[in-house]
């Protein structure tokens, strides 16, 4: 008989310190197979699957919908079921209660602090007592009334470790130093982050539905809370002329026609590389910077937010970025994405441009130094709004002032670029002649036609010639 395998709650990525437990595959105590799906982790970005490590017995040491800090055994595999019922037998009581689990190495060294009325030097002094019959390496087993004895005073199997055997005498000879004993303290679970500092609002049941927070939703409080809790961010904003520039742009564009976001992502993984301030982030005492630029573009199609990596864009060109675009989009509708899809982002991209926003504020992520907010085109002026929220911590304005105007004058370049190709389609509303047809050399004048739409009008037609 023996313990076959503990699983703990994995690092999965260095944001995620602690991970939900959203769903328990089997009861505890029963037989798993090598292969077997046992239970599943989310993260900030996805869900995590663990799959037994052989064939066996489970117990389970956690509760769905908690959250456990990385380390925590979670569960342990056994290869007999008289095991598992044996373990939980002696457990300490309230454990069950709130789904939290010590490790063999985590009780032996917060024992002695942990049960009421016992302490340091009565363990030592029992540990001496007992040198001689603690060098077993195996299972220890238990009898009954120890059992017994130990679930009604709250000891952990774990004070009793490097025994082969203990019985009740073995428990009583423990329990003689102290006239009382409490129970002993179970793993931290994860609080909640919205409860770091913030005060608890009155509920009026009869006026609201109270509805637990997600964990994805918990996440994104702490990861957004980490920069903005210190009040250190500011945003700038700036236009982007936009008029004439998608002639250019839709030639490198087969699916995201009229779409900045390709081309942002293409330039702003460039200007990066010259402000590595702004890929970087604010460690509590230093500053971190990224060595790769691997920008991040949010998205939100009813599956909750996330931010899709677009590793090495430095790399790739408008094309290719256009391609990883649909690429993570799809796999975020088919929840298919890969953990390394949604970590390592070093600077993130919002685009609220087809919802029309105007103007907004774009709040820094975690381990970011910087965000960038695109808002909607406005038809009528030929322009949309950059925005640009950054760290104080790690940059300063005139930094994040220059990368946006060097940004601002990046776009627009393309403009310029085919200019001649932009003129093309112009043509007075009223007797259709083009631009490039107009003798008088003055240009045409924008207005509104009289159907509502936006349009030219040549000096000709204007002046009622």
């Amino acid at each position: 008989m023996a313990l076959l395998h503990e699983i703990q709650v994995p690092l999965l990525a260095v944001n995620d310190t602690s991970l939900t437990v959203v769903e328990v595959c089997f009861a505890g105590g029963s037989a798993v197979k090598k292969g077997d799906l046992i239970m599943v982790f989310e993260t900030s970005k996805t869900t995590y699957d663990v799959e037994a490590a052989s064939d066996g017995y489970i117990q389970y040491l956690c509760e769905p919908g908690r959250d456990y800090e990385v380390n925590t055994v979670v569960a342990r595999i056994y290869s007999e079921a008289e095991e598992v019922s044996m373990v939980q037998a002696v457990a300490p009581a309230g454990a069950a209660s709130t789904g939290a689990a010590l490790n063999g190495a985590a009780l032996a060294t917060t024992t002695a602090t942990a049960i009421k009325g016992i302490g340091p030097a009565t363990l030592k002094e029992f540990a001496r007592d007992t040198e001689g019959a603690a060098n077993w390496e195996g299972e220890t087993l238990f009898s009954r009334e120890a059992t017994r004895l130990m679930t009604e005073a709250g000891i952990a199997p774990s004070v009793f470790a490097g025994r082969d055997l203990v019985n009740g005498r073995d428990v009583q000879e423990f329990l003689k130093p102290a006239a009382t004993v409490g129970t002993v303290a179970t793993a931290k679970t994860v609080a909640s982050p919205v409860a770091k500092g913030a005060p608890t609002l009155p509920v009026d049941l009869h006026k609201v539905i109270v509805e637990r927070l997600s964990s994805g939703k918990k996440r994104e409080i702490e990861y957004l809370g980490d920069v903005q809790s210190s009040g250190l961010t500011s945003t700038l904003h700036t236009w982007v002329e936009t008029d004439g520039i998608f002639v250019h742009v839709n030639r490198s564009l087969k699916y995201l026609k009229d779409s900045l976001l390709p081309v942002i992502i293409y330039e702003v993984a460039r200007l990066l590389e010259a402000y590595p301030l702004l890929n970087a982030y604010f460690t509590g005492d230093a500053i971190a910077r990224y060595k790769e630029v691997n920008p991040g573009f949010a998205v939100d199609i009813d599956k909750g937010l996330k931010v899709l990596k677009i590793a090495g864009a430095g790399r790739l060109g408008i094309p290719d970025i256009e391609k990883e675009i649909i690429e993570l989009s799809g796999r975020y509708l088919d929840d298919a994405l890969e953990l390394e899809q949604l970590t390592d982002i070093t600077f993130t991209i919002t685009d609220l441009s087809s919802e029309g926003v105007v103007l907004f504020r774009p709040l820094v992520n975690k381990m970011n130094s910087a965000i960038l907010g695109v808002s909607a085109i406005d038809s009528r002026l030929q322009r949309c709004m950059l925005s640009l929220t950054f760290d104080h911590r790690v940059t300063e304005g005139k930094q994040a002032a220059q990368f946006l105007k060097e940004l601002k004058e990046r776009l627009e370049s393309y403009r310029a670029m085919d200019a001649a190709a932009a003129v093309q389609g112009i043509s007075c509303f009223k007797c259709m002649k083009t631009l490039q047809e107009d003798m008088a050399g003055v240009g045409f004048a924008r207005c509104v036609t009289p159907q509502g739409k936006d349009g030219y009008i040549c000096q000709s037609c204007l002046k009622g010639f």
